[in-house]
């Protein structure tokens, strides 16, 4: 039973780092969009970490088929 606690207790961490760097993410969004117009943006602890125009080379340069963090991933419109 403890560990189900541990285990629900990591995954709200890491829902809640997710979740901090979606708002963060959104609230340099007017930035982002004039340096990464049409790409894909990664987010890693309220920090962008990669970009790119195409979503599955970034995901392959990121690694994240196995990744065990909260990186938010969002595309940038024109």
């Amino acid at each position: 039973m403890h560990f189900d606690t541990l285990t629900n207790d990591d995954e709200n961490a890491k829902l809640q780092r997710l979740n901090d760097n979606f708002i963060w993410f959104y609230s340099n969004y007017d930035s982002f969009k004039k340096e990464f117009q049409n790409q894909y943006v990664a987010v890693k602890d309220r920090k962008q970490i990669d970009n790119d125009t195409n979503l599955d080379t970034l995901m392959k340069r990121l690694d994240l088929k196995d990744y065990d963090d909260s990186i938010a991933i969002e595309f940038i419109d024109n």
